[in-house]
């Protein structure tokens, strides 16, 4: 793996020039892709920046420092392109390692740092809707990772994805297993929040943040669909992996008790901008009730005595050589 890219790096310019003439959305104190861009309901300000950087450390090391499971040539030249890139630490880590390939990383906000290596270039895309600005069967490798609440139709964007892939290049894509959330307990049993017996508020969030987005479209439960939605698009040599994750400061085991502990971070410092747009325009909650239900959550989140887990799913798959 290639020396991390430190948070100070990223922090000294997240603005592109591009951004200078975007039109931002704000609501409820925080930043937002533009209304014309808005099918992403998170937030896209500076707190949300740090909170996917630090999103990119925790599932690399939960994947055990790998950045990438498709089997890249390792001398040539690649075309990678990572929609949904986010902050871009992706595509910089990537272009650490592959010092020859030529990284894109396109999103629907130009919150990327304009210090970046040459070969790496940032795009304001909306990769659901209309003819992408590349060739066809150009890229190597085709990178999406937790863009889940984003699309109303995978089978067709994947078939569009597909079109930008060269013959024998792959899509690799993550995604958590947002509605199968579980407690894990002592004799190693899962228990599905939606089993507990009067569950406590963050055992209730997953469920009401996929029936918010359900009604809006775009389906948050990604993780467990992955490897048949490349396989039903004609991938082939589709491999998944997947990787249990703990929620808190509660494993024994050293690796798994870090990756906890970032990642319950992760979710106390994400939870705000995760639930606020969904439960005020879905489900009718009040931006009040809202708050004070994330607060509820953040309890519970802090609350060792339920062994909480979550599974993120990782799955690539070739296209079919000429």
């Amino acid at each position: 793996m290639a020396n991390q890219i430190t948070t100070d790096q990223l922090d000294k310019d997240v603005r592109t020039q591009e951004a200078q003439s975007y039109t931002w959305t704000y609501a409820n104190g925080r930043r937002y892709a533009s209304s014309e861009l808005g099918h992403y309901y998170m937030p896209n300000d500076e707190p949300e920046v740090q909170r996917l950087n630090q999103q990119h450390w925790m599932l690399t090391e939960a994947r055990g420092g790998s950045i990438t499971l498709a089997p890249l040539p390792t001398k040539n030249a690649l075309n990678i392109l990572d929609i949904g890139c986010g902050s871009g630490i992706w595509c910089l880590q990537m272009a650490e390692d592959h010092p020859n390939a030529k990284m894109v990383g396109a999103d629907v906000s130009p919150v990327q740092p304009a210090n970046k290596p040459e070969n790496v270039e940032w795009i304001v895309l909306d990769f659901e809707n209309g003819k992408w600005p590349f060739p066809e069967n150009h890229f190597d490798l085709i990178h999406l990772s937790l863009v889940h609440g984003c699309v109303t139709d995978w089978e067709k964007t994947l078939t569009h994805i597909m079109q930008y892939v060269k013959p024998g290049g792959f899509i690799e894509h993550q995604e958590f297993a947002m509605g199968g959330q579980y407690i894990l307990e002592q004799s190693g049993k899962r228990v599905n929040y939606s089993a507990l017996q009067d569950p406590p508020a963050f055992a209730r969030w997953p469920g009401l943040m996929c029936e918010a987005a359900d009604k809006r479209g775009r389906t948050l439960h990604l993780g467990p669909k992955l490897k048949e939605m490349q396989e039903r698009a004609g991938l082939v040599g589709v491999e998944e992996a997947i990787y249990p994750l703990a929620i808190g400061t509660w494993p024994e085991d050293n690796r798994q008790k870090l990756v906890g502990t970032q990642f319950l971070h992760n979710v106390l410092t994400g939870i705000d901008g995760f639930t606020m747009v969904l439960f005020t325009t879905q489900l009718g909650w009040s931006v009040e009730a809202t708050k004070s239900f994330i607060e509820d959550c953040k309890k519970d989140l802090r609350d060792n005595s339920l062994r909480k887990m979550m599974d993120l799913y990782v799955v690539y798959g070739q296209k079919p050589a000429a």
